[in-house]
C-alpha cells in the first residue's frame, strides 16, 4: 500500500477505459450475469441481487455493440460453472447470451424456460442436498476478440488501464454500477505514461456494452471465477466462472473511490 501512495489520486473525468481479464470478469459477473438468471426477471427470487432491467421484452434488445458476444458454456473444460447434468437432469449446454451485441436469451430452468416458449438451458443448481436448487450461472463468457493489450494501448489516446478489482455497487435491476481498482495506468498518445491510485469508473449496463468496441484474442483469453457467489434466502453460495481477456469502452466516466 505504501508503493501505491506514492502515486497521485485517478482524474476525474471522461476517458476510455481498458479493463484488465480480472476486473472485466467481474464486470460479466455482475452486469451480465445476474441479471440474465429467468427467476430474478420473473421476480420469484430476489435475494442479495435484486431484480433485473432485462424483462422478456429486452429479447432483441442492443445490450451492447457489434463486438460483444457472451455465452453460457457449462462445458469449459477447467471452468467454476462446468458440469455434466445441472440439478433437475439436463444436460450441461453452451447457449449464446449475447451475440453481436444482440440479447439473446436467458439462464433458464425446467419451470421458466416453457413461460418463454423454451426449454431449460440447465441452469439450475443447488449448493447441498438440503437445498432446492435455483437458477445460477455456469461460466458467463466473454469470446475474445481480434486484439492485442499492446495493440488497444497503441489505438487508445486517452485512457486508462484498469485491475485489481477494489469494490464495486450496483442497483437491484443491475443497471446503473461503480466499480473501484486497487490501481490504474493513464494512457497518452497509445502510450502508458503513469500508475494512479484508487481508480473508480461508473455507467448504466447497456450503454457501458454498446460502448465496447476492442476485445483483445484468444492467446489472451483466461477463465476466472468467483468462489461465492449468494442467492437465495437462506444464502446458498455457488462455484461459477467467466472467461474473459480485455477490452476497451469508450467515453467511460472516471473518478476517486
Amino acid at each position: 500500500m505504501a508503493f501505491i501512495a506514492q502515486f497521485p489520486e485517478c482524474p476525474s473525468g471522461e476517458l476510455d477505459v481498458i479493463l484488465d481479464g480480472s476486473q472485466l470478469a467481474l464486470q460479466v459477473h455482475e452486469s451480465c450475469g445476474h441479471p440474465i438468471e429467468l427467476d430474478r426477471v420473473f421476480g420469484t427470487e430476489l435475494s442479495l441481487a435484486g431484480g433485473s432491467f432485462l424483462q422478456p421484452g429486452k429479447l432483441g434488445f442492443q445490450y451492447g455493440s457489434e463486438q460483444v458476444n457472451i455465452f453460457a458454456d457449462a462445458t469449459v473444460p477447467g471452468g467454476l460453472g462446468t458440469f455434466l447434468y445441472d440439478d433437475e437432469g439436463v444436460h450441461a449446454q453452451r447457449t449464446p447470451i449475447v451475440q453481436e451485441g444482440v440479447f439473446m436469451g436467458y439462464l433458464t430452468s425446467r419451470e421458466t424456460a416453457p413461460r418463454l416458449g423454451g426449454h431449460s438451458q440447465g441452469a439450475m443448481r443447488a449448493d447441498g442436498w438440503a437445498r432446492p436448487p435455483l437458477i445460477r450461472m455456469t461460466n458467463i463468457n466473454l469470446e475474445p476478440g481480434d486484439w492485442t493489450l499492446d495493440e488497444l494501448i497503441a489505438d487508445t489516446k486517452r485512457g486508462i488501464l484498469l485491475d485489481n478489482t477494489k469494490s464495486w455497487s450496483i442497483d437491484d435491476l443491475r443497471l446503473n454500477f461503480q466499480f473501484s481498482t486497487e490501481v490504474g495506468w493513464l494512457i497518452e498518445d497509445g502510450a502508458i505514461t503513469q500508475m494512479v491510485r484508487n481508480p473508480s469508473y461508473q455507467g448504466i449496463t447497456p450503454q457501458f456494452w454498446n460502448g465496447c468496441d476492442a476485445v483483445t484474442n484468444r492467446k489472451e483469453w483466461r477463465m476466472w471465477g468467483v468462489l461465492n457467489c449468494g442467492k437465495g434466502d437462506p444464502m446458498q453460495v455457488m462455484h461459477v466462472g467467466h472467461g474473459a481477456s480485455r477490452a476497451r469502452f469508450r467515453k467511460v466516466r472516471v473518478g476517486i473511490k
